[in-house]
Formats: C-alpha cells, sequence, structure tokens
C-alpha cells in the first residue's frame, strides 16, 4: 500500500477496464462481477488471497498511545448563549465534512495548527483570547482534520504500527541486502492506521479526551451525520506487506494477518480485535487485495460500540448523502500483448452502502464507463444517484476524451445517460443542483454544459456556454446563478510550423493550446437553462497565481446571510507587460491574504477587503518563494462569528468589524513548546 497524506475525497470510485464487448452486454456482465459476496471462513478467505497478487507495496507506521492536554486559560461561557457563525463549507447539506477549523455555538474557534488543536475564545471579539491546547502524539500521528458536535471534539487523521521483524533478524547482518532477504526493509514496515481521537470540550478550557480509536488502514475520508461519525480507511493484509513473517499456508494463516483489526482505548482499558469473517464481504472481480473499511462512531454515547464492516476490493473517492455512502474500486486489466494496444474501456464500479443510525449495510453496485474526478462528480437525488465521468481513448494512440453523464436507479443499474459530451476535453468541475447538473470541461475554452435531470430516463443537455479560462470549482448562490472559481486562459497559436518537416519544426500545440493565468472568479446567470450567460467576472493577478478553494473546497468563506463570500489568495503577478506569444511566463509572488467579496444576482461581485496578515517588513525571499517566516502567516480559513469576521493562520488569529472591515483584535497563537514525543 502507498502512504498517502492528501485528502480524497462517501463514495469510492474509479477503476479501469478492457472488455471488447457491447454495451448492452456489460452491463449484464459487470452486474455479475461486482455484486458482494460472503466468505464462509478464514480458510476460505487466506485461498482467496493466495490467488491474487499484488504490485503495490510501502511504508506503514505505528501508533503510540501517549497523548496529553494542557488547559491555558479559565473562562467558558455559560451554554445557554447561542452566537450565530458560518461553518464548514460541504456538499451536501447537513452532512459535515472534516476541516482544519471548527466553531460552536457559543464562539469558541478550534483550530488545528500543525500537530496541536488551539481553542479560542472569538465572541465578543474584544476578548479574543487562547482558552487551551491539545497536544497531539508527535511522532506517529498526522491529523487530517477535525469535527465538532455537541461538545465532543474529534480529531481524524493517520497513524502507523511497526512490524516485527521475524524471529531471529535482530541478530543477523545490518546490510540492506540481508535485511531485503528477510521480507524487505524494516524501516517501512508498518501497518498504516486511521485514528480518532475523541474529547469533550463542554469546558472548552479544560478539554478531556475520552475515547482514541485505531483502524487499519490509510485514512481514505469520513462524514459527519447528526450523532455518527463514519470514517473509511483502505487497508492491505499483513500477508502481503510481509509475506515472510506469516504463514504462506491457507491452513495455518492466522485472522490476525489476513483481516483488519480495532484497537480501543476509554476508560484507560485498550481492546484490540480482529474483524469477524461475518462482517467481511469480497467482490469477486477484484484485482488488488485491499479492504475498504467503513466504521462508526455514536458521539452522543461515545462509550458504546465500534460498528465495522470490511469490503474486500474496492476504494477511491468517496460522496455521502443522508441515507448512502457510495464507494467505487479502481481496476487496471491489460489484455494486449507486446506493442499490440488493446481496445478498452474506462470503466467506474460503484458500491453503495446504506446508513442509519450507525449501521452500516451493503445495498447494491452498478458500473459505468469513464472516470470521475472528485466527490462532486456524484450526487444523490432521490432514489436516483447521478455521476459524470470522462473516458479516455487509449486505444486510439492520441488519447481522445469525451464526457458523460449517468443516471442509476436505486438498485444501481443504469436508467439514462448522455455520451460524448465535450469531445476531446476533460471535465474539470461538477456541480449537481437539484434536477439540474452544471458541468465544466476545458481544453482551448470553458464550456459550461448546463443539463436537465428532472426526466431520469433522459437526461438533456439544455444550453452551452463557451468562455476564456475555466472553473475547478463550482458553487450555488440561488436556484438560477452560481460562482465559479479556477483559472483565466490565454490561448496560443505559433505563427509559423514547418509543413514540409513538422516533425522537428511544429511545436506539440500547433492548432492551438491554452496556458492558465491568473485566477478567474465568474459568476453564472443559469436561470435559462437554454441560454446560460455569465454576468461578471473578476481576474486576481497573472500566471502563479493560485488559492486552495481550486482544489479544497472547505477554504471559501460563505455566508448567505451577509451576501458574502472569501477566499484565501497567494498572489502573483508579471514583471513585464503580458506578451500573446509568451503566455507560459510566470509572474512573481506579490500578496497573500484574504479576498472578501459582497456577491448579489443585480450587482455582481463588490471587492470589500483584502486582508493580510504578513507583516509591512516580510517580503517575498527570491523572486520565485516567500520566506519560510512569512508562510507562517499565510491566511488558510476565513469565518464570521456574530458581526465580527475572522482569518486563520499558523501564527494567529485576527478580528475585523464587518461595518468597516478594520481590525479589532489579534491573537498569537502559543502552541506547547515542549512536544510530546
Amino acid at each position: 500500500m502507498f502512504y498517502f497524506t492528501g485528502q480524497r475525497a462517501v463514495f469510492l470510485l474509479g477503476s479501469l477496464s478492457i472488455l471488447c464487448i457491447s454495451e448492452p452486454n456489460f452491463a449484464e456482465q459487470i452486474a455479475k462481477k461486482i455484486q458482494p459476496q460472503k466468505i464462509a471462513s478464514t480458510f476460505a478467505l487466506a485461498n482467496l488471497l493466495k490467488k491474487h497478487n499484488t504490485n503495490r507495496f510501502g511504508r506503514m507506521r505505528v501508533a503510540y498511545l501517549n497523548r496529553s492536554v494542557v488547559a491555558m486559560a479559565d473562562g467558558a461561557v455559560a451554554k445557554s448563549i447561542s452566537v450565530s457563525h458560518t461553518d464548514t463549507n460541504v456538499q451536501v447539506t447537513g452532512v459535515d465534512e472534516r476541516d482544519r477549523v471548527k466553531v460552536d455555538d457559543i464562539g469558541y474557534i478550534y483550530q488545528l495548527v500543525n500537530n496541536q488543536v488551539i481553542i479560542a475564545k472569538a465572541f465578543p471579539a474584544a476578548q479574543l483570547s487562547q482558552s487551551a491546547v491539545i497536544k497531539l502524539p508527535q511522532d506517529n500521528f498526522v491529523p487530517t482534520g477535525l469535527y465538532l458536535q455537541n461538545g465532543k471534539l474529534v480529531i481524524v487523521g493517520n497513524t502507523w504500527q511497526e512490524l516485527s521483524p521475524p524471529v531471529g533478524i535482530e541478530n543477523t547482518a545490518t546490510s540492506p541486502t540481508a535485511k531485503i532477504a528477510y521480507g524487505g526493509w524494516w524501516g517501512y514496515m508498518r501497518n498504516t492506521q486511521t485514528r480518532a481521537l475523541i474529547y469533550d470540550v463542554s469546558d472548552q478550557s479544560h478539554p478531556k479526551q475520552i475515547r482514541d480509536v485505531v483502524v487499519d488502514g490509510d485514512y481514505l475520508d469520513s462524514r459527519r451525520i447528526g450523532n455518527y461519525l463514519y470514517f473509511i480507511t483502505r487497508s492491505y493484509p499483513r500477508y502481503f506487506m510481509a509475506p515472510t513473517m506469516v504463514s504462506t499456508n491457507p491452513w495455518f494463516m492466522k485472522s490476525k494477518d489476513i483481516l483488519p483489526s480495532v484497537t480501543d482505548i476509554k476508560a484507560g482499558k485498550t481492546t484490540t480485535k480482529t474483524l469477524a469473517i461475518k462482517d467481511v464481504v469480497y467482490f469477486p472481480d477484484f484485482v488488488e487485495p485491499d479492504y475498504v473499511v467503513v466504521a462508526s462512531i455514536d458521539l452522543e454515547q461515545p462509550q458504546k460500540k465500534v460498528v465495522t464492516k470490511a469490503y474486500l476490493g474496492a476504494g477511491d473517492l468517496v460522496y455521502a448523502s443522508h441515507e448512502n455512502l457510495y464507494l467505487s474500486a479502481s481496476k487496471y486489466n491489460f489484455g494486449g500483448n507486446g506493442d499490440v494496444v488493446p481496445q478498452n474501456i474506462t470503466t467506474t464500479q460503484i458500491f453503495k452502502i446504506g446508513i442509519d443510525a450507525g449501521q452500516i449495510n451493503f445495498a447494491a453496485a452498478g458500473e459505468v464507463k469513464g472516470t470521475a474526478l472528485n466527490q462532486f462528480s456524484m450526487d444523490e437525488q432521490g432514489d436516483y444517484f447521478r455521476i459524470a465521468t470522462t473516458t479516455h481513448n487509449w486505444s486510439s494512440g492520441t488519447n481522445e476524451s469525451y464526457s458523460s453523464m449517468f443516471v442509476l436507479n436505486k438498485d444501481m443499474k443504469t436508467v439514462g445517460k448522455i455520451d460524448e459530451l465535450g469531445k476531446g476535453e476533460d471535465i474539470y468541475a461538477t456541480r449537481f443542483m437539484g434536477n439540474r447538473c452544471y458541468i465544466v470541461t476545458f481544453k482551448l475554452t470553458d464550456p459550461l454544459f448546463a443539463i436537465d435531470l428532472s426526466t431520469p430516463e433522459k437526461p438533456v443537455v439544455m444550453g452551452e456556454l463557451k468562455i476564456p479560462g475555466y472553473s475547478n470549482y463550482l458553487h450555488p448562490i440561488d436556484e438560477k446563478h452560481l460562482i465559479g472559481f479556477g483559472k483565466d486562459a490565454a490561448i496560443y497559436r505559433p505563427e509559423k510550423t514547418n509543413e514540409d518537416n513538422p516533425s522537428t519544426d511544429t511545436p506539440w500545440w500547433t492548432g492551438g493550446s491554452a496556458f492558465y493565468q491568473g485566477m478567474k472568479v465568474a459568476l453564472f446567470d443559469v436561470a435559462d437553462m437554454k441560454n446560460p450567460k455569465q454576468i461578471d467576472s473578476v481576474t486576481i493577478g497573472d500566471r502563479g497565481t493560485d488559492s486552495p478553494i481550486l482544489w479544497d473546497h472547505k477554504a471559501l468563506y460563505w455566508d448567505a446571510e451577509k451576501h458574502l463570500f472569501g477566499f484565501p489568495v497567494q498572489e502573483s503577478h508579471l514583471t513585464e507587460p503580458f506578451d500573446p506569444q509568451k503566455p507560459w511566463n510566470y509572474g512573481q509572488p506579490s500578496y497573500q491574504g484574504a479576498y472578501i467579496y459582497e456577491v448579489t444576482p443585480e450587482k455582481g461581485f463588490t471587492l470589500k477587503a483584502k486582508l493580510s496578515q504578513i507583516p509591512d517588513a516580510m517580503t517575498p525571499k527570491t523572486e520565485s518563494y516567500w520566506q519560510s517566516e512569512a508562510t507562517n502567516y499565510f491566511i488558510d480559513r476565513i469565518l464570521r462569528v456574530d458581526d465580527s469576521l475572522y482569518t486563520l493562520s499558523s501564527n494567529q488569529i485576527t478580528a475585523y468589524s464587518l461595518d468597516n472591515y478594520k481590525e479589532v483584535n489579534t491573537l498569537m497563537l502559543k502552541p506547547q513548546v515542549n512536544s510530546q514525543k
């Protein structure tokens, strides 16, 4: 298993299959291959694993169970107070997603800074102060985000467990060759795990740890729905990670070597349990022998048992509705020999898992052509599931592409589709809005497709808008308007080509190529789906300008109540005027901070403020990057508590008045100096 720290985004999907059959037969045959099967015994599972080889292996790490909480100030606010505030920007209303920052209803901010959580009193702004620090394990824990629910704070992330070497290896030669002969370099033989630390923060000045849950596998994704936290991991059996350390004979394989386990620490007691065979199913068509483990915790009753199910052969992207998790599996089957390029179809397998008050039950499976970009490529509406994919024709030698829209019923059977959308282009952004969907594809321009899904069996492209640049993220304002966040683009066409000898003088971009430029924010009017319009846009900086909102939707400050939105930007500017014959020139870094806009359909965008935490004395260290001290002041989140706006960086929290955007107060964060080891 490869060790990943990036987040993915409750659907698992994406697979590549080589199939030379007609589409109706394809649907019938794959339906049989992806239905889950029960496993009769540990011996049957061992035999199943023996038949599958894997090309993937990787580092795994350890979970030390030391942790501490250091209180820094008194003063919990009376619980009767309720303060208006913004929340994490999520895909599905009521389905919470992990984030670096959370705010409670009495105005406390919980911020993940490196391997610590800093709790700050933010209301009122004049009393902005640090209340406590939660120290997290420093040597074996990489936190990925926070959840907050009714006085319970959850920190989720990756941890690891060292695998013990075979008996006697401690006394053998220490050369790399000797160690490899015994099954691997032991510095990398680690079992990757996902960890959830739960704290009682009803007294914000004195948080108390109440539970510590560790589940085998890399952290894949998570969601909170009501009082229930669901998290998903991706785990390889120990049998594949260290074959010299366990028996390779199915008769003698142990459950702990081929099944995921859960370690639970509560009330000072540690228990480790291997999943039971009854809680594991497999998909017959699986290639890589990895498990997707889905676990749930009741945050209202955190002492209750962790509910866990495992699925052998599934795991990629994740989408979640209120009732279902959708998971997908990636599969790569290459059927050609030698230099022959096989005909192929890229496919996405989709696994629907029902969730209800913490219970987890497989519901159905389906498969469609193409691969999805991210969680926003998927949506559930009533009994229907919709997914937008891009298919690449690898066998043509030109990597031609097109996109599709599929509608599946509750049994995950395709009932409607649109094929060959945006030929030669890839999907860059998708947003579902009820029975409407908007898709951005890109190659030279940014086509925005408006799709009507009101009749599931007959989805229809109603209209299309072509404009320069592209959008990476689409955010709805209301039923008739949405904002696109992306990049502007300049189309470059070479002035001359050598027609007699194109292989030497003709550049790869002959015919035109688009080079992205500064950041672009566009306002679209989609009231008339047949005629979508761009009614306003702004461009920030030149080539090199970037913002985390382009890859992380949670970086968006969205305040419908105030008609405001904002996002962090690292801005770059060209030192010379833009040259259309050199659109690849990068600007030099000049600014980092938050842009705050007011937006209405009538007036479009109005820039209200540019807010930066970087001291005036700090400037870019060179022409290409900032000095490290300045990056600690890079704003990465923006939020509102009552009538004050807050910008957050690793070094400080700054409060501004929403009346005039003048600074009201600043808190320099004070993490614990003596970090635990």
